[in-house]
């Protein structure tokens, strides 16, 4: 899992991958924070990172659904732009 620090002001900030869309959007780390990712809105459940076809978690769909959406592009996540870093390690479980 690939870990960075982001400078705001005078400090330094940690930033987690998602597990679903794989971006640096998290502040603990995964899985288990239920902290909501502000790319593909997947909130960060352990029981569906753990069994990632499971629906009706936190989130309504499983996670390899909302990876597939991601993947496929669908207009209701909020497009990563050019300051999104995603894991280098990371690869969607589809």
């Amino acid at each position: 899992m690939e870990v960075t620090l982001i400078q705001v002001n005078e400090s330094l900030i940690s930033k987690y991958p998602c597990p679903c869309c794989g971006y640096l959007t998290l502040e603990n780390i995964p899985p288990g924070t239920y902290e909501i990712c502000d790319i593909c809105l997947w909130e960060d459940d352990a029981a569906q990172f753990y069994n990632p076809d499971e629906e009706g978690g936190v989130n309504a769909a499983s996670l390899t659904e909302y990876q597939r959406l991601f993947v496929q592009d669908e207009n209701f996540f909020r497009k990563p732009n050019k300051y999104d870093l995603r894991d280098s390690n990371w690869k969607p479980k589809v």
